[in-house]
């Protein structure tokens, strides 16, 4: 692979064998040097970081020994650092947090919406009217705030609040980690802070997690490796990807189209690598990373055949026809 290799990256939408669809992407990696080694036209490109912001916020749980003050499992920070699919597991987990730090459901301003394993993860059964805050797919990274809150004596009221203290420790990270100077907040779909950063200063986030580049980092690789059915859960794509990978691999969906991902290849090469998908389709992004990690060379062939669903996804109908797939595309263009 050259230098800096410059593609076109989208995914096609077949049905019947002819293109319906395209998802056009934009896709950032840089290496363990800091170079940006593999891009498409605009990764200067800014954007929402969504949830894959949730390991880079969940650090400030480890920087102010909030962990260590409530004797956090690790279990519980991974929660932290996740998009749940509100299964049991996750639910419980949040409960118990909240309880550990003295707060119930109650003090949860994320909202809720019935739980991801139905509408993502594929679980058959009925959805009821409404549920509990602690089924929203952001309650652990709140209850991580919160502990923080707690932690630092803090109002718990206002924990949301752009000039909040935590969220400005938070905000810092953000900076840090990215290396821009300037980032732009909007609220997120659970209410809290959302972070305005270009597609390479996402892919260099990444890369600091690949790398382990602080004492946090390390550790939030470390849990979230150890806990991948955490992160996401039944049938999710995060989750797959991590336990197939065998702790090579950190893998973080945002809405929007948004994916993270960070590895640390056996050989000793590290990668930060960010998608974001132009039409915001999540569908585009699974097939589009595993294109990235084998163009990459990081994946066995052995990871490739059992991530084949995710690779290229079988489109049905309503009737269980099959009807489609999608396609991951490369276009190489000329080295820059």
């Amino acid at each position: 692979m050259k230098n800096s290799e410059f593609i076109l990256a989208r995914a096609d939408v077949l049905r019947g064998g002819r293109i319906e669809s395209v998802h056009h992407a934009e896709i950032s990696v840089v290496d363990q040097d800091g170079k940006e080694i593999l891009h498409t036209p605009e990764t200067t490109l800014f954007t929402y970081l969504r949830s894959s912001a949730k390991p880079f916020q969940a650090t400030v749980i480890l920087d102010t020994e909030t962990d260590k003050a409530f004797q956090l499992p690790d279990s519980w920070i991974a929660l932290a650092c996740a998009s749940h699919n509100g299964e049991t597991v996750h639910t419980h987990i949040v409960r118990e947090y909240l309880k550990r730090i003295g707060l119930d459901e109650s003090a949860l301003q994320c909202g809720s919406h019935p739980p991801l394993v139905y509408s993502i993860g594929g679980q058959k059964g009925a959805i009821k009217a409404g549920y509990s805050p602690v089924y929203h797919n952001c309650s652990g990274k709140h209850t991580g705030m919160l502990s923080v809150c707690r932690h630092l004596g803090e109002d718990v009221a206002t924990y949301l609040d752009f000039d909040h203290p935590v969220q400005k420790a938070i905000r810092e990270k953000i900076r840090k980690y990215s290396g821009e100077t300037n980032v732009p907040l909007a609220l997120d779909g659970c209410t809290a802070p959302v972070f305005f950063v270009s597609v390479r200063g996402m892919a260099r986030m990444y890369r600091h997690l690949a790398l382990g580049s602080d004492e946090s980092l390390e550790r939030i690789w470390n849990i979230m490796t150890s806990h991948p059915y955490l992160i996401a859960g039944k049938g999710r794509f995060d989750t797959a990807l991590m336990e197939i990978t065998h702790g090579k691999m950190v893998a973080k969906v945002g809405a929007e189209g948004v994916q993270g991902c960070a590895v640390r290849h056996p050989d000793g090469r590290r990668f930060g690598i960010n998608i974001k998908i132009h039409d915001g389709n999540r569908r585009a992004l699974a097939p589009l990373l595993i294109e990235t990690l084998i163009h990459l060379n990081t994946l066995t062939p052995e990871e490739v055949k059992k991530l084949e669903p995710f690779h290229h996804p079988i489109l049905t109908n309503h009737a269980g026809h099959r009807i489609g797939e999608i396609r991951p595309v490369f276009e190489n263009k000329s080295g820059v």
